[in-house]
């Protein structure tokens, strides 16, 4: 198993994350969610999501071509981080209930 560090966590290398299609299209990452249970999710920030805008995608494959993981803060679990713009400062907030 391989190990892979971002966010101040480390994940298997091989872990299913949800993905935004807008970010695996190229978008930035502009909202980053590490739900309690553990899930992650990689979305461009705009609302009105339905599932078909959504990909269940390994991590491994998500380091291979999006570079920008490496800029998250850390993100503790029940915690999401949010930034207005590519290269903007990332807020670290509570999820909602």
């Amino acid at each position: 198993m391989i190990v892979v560090e971002f966010a101040g966590y480390t994940f298997d290398d091989h872990k299913a994350s949800f993905v935004c299609k807008h970010v695996l299209d190229g978008n930035p990452i502009l909202l980053f969610i590490h739900e309690i249970d553990g899930d992650i999710h990689f979305m461009c920030g705009a609302a009105g999501h339905t599932m078909e805008d959504i990909a269940l995608v390994g991590i491994s494959h998500l380091l291979e071509h999006l570079r920008s993981i490496a800029e998250l803060p850390i993100v503790d679990p029940g915690f999401l981080a949010e930034r207005p713009e590519p290269g903007g400062d990332w807020e670290v907030q509570a999820i909602e209930p």
